[in-house]
C-alpha cells in the first residue's frame, strides 16, 4: 500500500478530483492500494439523495452565502462540512467482486481510524452518536451515543476498486457546527450541534498517526502523487457543483 498526503488544497473540488483519479488508477491496475490524505479550504459535500430533497436549494443558498459552497460527491451517507481543520482519508483497494467485502472494508477503516485517534489521546470507538450528521452505523465517536463523532465513513464501489473514505474533524469545528445546524436544519433533517466538537491535536498530528496506523498494518510506503493525476483531478472540476436552482448535480 502506498500512502498519499497531498499539499492543502485551495479548491475542495480537486480533493474530489484526486480521490477519483485515485479510484481509477487503482481499478486500472496501475497503482498498488492507496491510503490518501488531503485538506482544503470550505466546504460542504453533500449526496445525490438529499439534492431530490424539498429544502435543498435553500439549503445551497444558505451556506454558500456562509462561505461554504455545496459539493456532490459521488459516495453515500449524509451532509458534512469541512475546512482547514478538516481531514479527508481513505482507503481504496482493488476488487474482484464488488459484491463482496462492503462490510469488511467498513470495519476496517472504523478500526483504523479509532485506533489511529487513540494514538494521539482520543478515547475512541466505533459507534452512532445521536443527532449526528452523515448518520449511521459507520461511525468513529467518543463519548459514547450522546457524545461526540470525529469522523464519518462512506464506500464508493465501482467494477474494479473501492474507496472506503472518511472526513475526520479535528480542529476549528465551531463554524462546521453552525454551518451543519443551517444545512441540516434547511433540508429538515436532525442535526444535534454538541455532536460536533474539537481535538485537543492539529491535522498535522492526525496525519501522522493515521500514517503510522496504515503503516503498522498494511506495511505501508511514503508514494508520491503525480502530475497526471493531479491532471485528471483537475479535468474533474465541475462535477461536484451542485445546482441550487434545480436543486440536482452536474
Amino acid at each position: 500500500m502506498e500512502i498519499l498526503v497531498s499539499e492543502p488544497l485551495d479548491d475542495p473540488e480537486d480533493g474530489f478530483g484526486l480521490q477519483q483519479a485515485v479510484l481509477e488508477e487503482v481499478a486500472a491496475g496501475e497503482r498498488s492500494p492507496v491510503a490518501l490524505m488531503w485538506t482544503s479550504l470550505r466546504y460542504v459535500g453533500a449526496t445525490r439523495s438529499e439534492t431530490r430533497l424539498p429544502g435543498f436549494a435553500a439549503a445551497t443558498g444558505a451556506v454558500s452565502d456562509l462561505g461554504f459552497p455545496v459539493l456532490v460527491r459521488n459516495s453515500g451517507g449524509g451532509a458534512v462540512a469541512a475546512n482547514r481543520g478538516s481531514l479527508s482519508f481513505s482507503l481504496t483497494f482493488p476488487v474482484e467482486d464488488l459484491r463482496h467485502g462492503l462490510y469488511e472494508r467498513y470495519g476496517e477503516g472504523l478500526d483504523l481510524i479509532a485506533a489511529a485517534l487513540r494514538r494521539v489521546g482520543v478515547d475512541a470507538e466505533r459507534g452512532e452518536v445521536e443527532g449526528e450528521f452523515c448518520p449511521g452505523a459507520y461511525s468513529v465517536r467518543s463519548g459514547g451515543p450522546s457524545g461526540v463523532k470525529h469522523a464519518g465513513l462512506a464506500q464508493r464501489v465501482t467494477r474494479r476498486a473501492a474507496r472506503l473514505e472518511a472526513l475526520i474533524l479535528v480542529s476549528d469545528t465551531a463554524e462546521i457546527r453552525s454551518v451543519l445546524e443551517r444545512f441540516y436544519g434547511l433540508l429538515g433533517l436532525p442535526f444535534r450541534p454538541e455532536s460536533v466538537g474539537d481535538l485537543t491535536v492539529d491535522v498535522p498530528r492526525v496525519i501522522q498517526a493515521l500514517s503510522e496506523e496504515v503503516r503498522a498494518r498494511y506495511e505501508a510506503v511514503e508514494g508520491r502523487i503525480l502530475a497526471s493525476t493531479m491532471d485528471r483531478a483537475r479535468s474533474l472540476r465541475g462535477e461536484w457543483r451542485a445546482v441550487p436552482d434545480t436543486g440536482s448535480s452536474l
